[in-house]
């Protein structure tokens, strides 16, 4: 896969992940209305059908559907199964397994891993170009084994500790965005920029290490281009100007500094990159509508209210969601 599919997959912020599994039996079928999230159908076992009006795609064992922005569409265990709303007598049988998996009454012959990717969509225009159904078959070329792996860890994910949960499923939703991007059809604005493996070498160095003061100039000769031509592909490239990107970067770290460490909030200024608390304070709030401080308490909060919930539990799940 090209270095700058993966690089511009990597500029989507994913904000949240949910994976529940289901065990399928007899007949089932179920209409999900627009989400605006990303989703994910990987089979384990078994198999059955992903549709829209347009579209349908039959889904076997090892392989995976892909929707990037969660568009409508129906799931089903064959073509001509009628879908139904939740509130239906119909999906009744459904019902929940254990914390974040779902069954039918009938004897189980599909195993599904169902994973929703919430991201932040202002941050990435190239989504609307995606396709709005994307198959990855287990023969796909370099990702057959990679795909296996992966899914038989999405399948202990309701055991994993969250953190370890949340990597591997931070990891696997970037790829599948990449592996979207080499589907599309329609022209990329900045297409070019996607073949240029000097350009994505200089700007994943600029995600690595965001806190250093870059010299758009300097990253411009290192790629033999001139400052404007650079600063045009990159931006085609990222979606927004460089010196925006490498703020939200600097942001985004310091966000998971905030709530991840008990740092002092002076020493994560600096660590990202700022001259002064100050500075850092007045950055942060505008890109996050709240301080540092506050920011920080929210997330203790949240952590302290999921805790007592139960890990790994939700309302409902997602798949039986009217």
């Amino acid at each position: 896969m090209p270095p700058a599919f993966d690089e511009l997959a990597r500029t989507l912020r994913l904000q949240g992940t949910e994976v529940q599994q289901a065990d399928l039996g007899a007949r089932w079928g179920k209409q999900i209305p627009s989400q605006g999230k990303a989703r994910v159908y990987a089979a384990l076992r078994g198999g059955g059908w992903v549709g829209q009006k347009d579209q349908r795609i039959a889904l076997q064992q090892g392989e995976i559907v892909f929707l990037p922005r969660g568009d409508a569409h129906s799931v089903r265990d064959k073509p001509t199964t009628p879908v139904v709303g939740f509130a239906d007598p119909y999906c009744k049988a459904l019902r929940p397994s254990g914390p974040n998996a779902i069954r039918t009454e009938a004897p189980p012959e599909t195993r599904l891993v169902i994973v929703d990717l919430r991201f932040d969509a202002a941050g990435a225009p190239w989504l609307s170009l995606l396709p709005s159904l994307v198959h990855l078959q287990g023969s796909h070329p370099g990702l057959a084994r990679w795909l296996g792996e992966t899914l038989h860890l999405l399948a202990e994910a309701p055991d994993l500790s969250p953190s370890l949960r949340d990597g591997i499923v931070e990891a696997f939703g970037h790829t599948l965005f990449a592996c979207a991007l080499r589907t599309l059809a329609s022209p990329l604005p900045g297409r070019e920029a996607l073949q240029d493996e000097p350009l994505a070498a200089a700007l994943a160095e600029v995600r690595a290490a965001p806190e250093q003061s870059w010299e758009l100039g300097e990253l411009a000769r290192r790629v033999g281009l001139s400052r404007s031509a650079f600063a045009a592909r990159a931006t085609a490239l990222l979606g927004e100007p460089l010196g925006s990107y490498v703020r939200r970067l600097r942001l985004d770290r310091a966000a998971a500094l905030l709530a991840g460490t008990a740092l002092p909030i002076k020493v994560i200024a600096a660590r990202v990159g700022y001259d002064s608390e100050a500075a850092f304070t007045r950055a942060f709030t505008r890109a996050h509508g709240k301080g540092p401080r506050d920011h920080r308490l929210a997330h203790a909060a949240g952590r302290a209210g999921a805790d007592s919930f139960g890990p790994g539990q939700s309302d409902a799940p997602s798949f039986a969601d009217p």
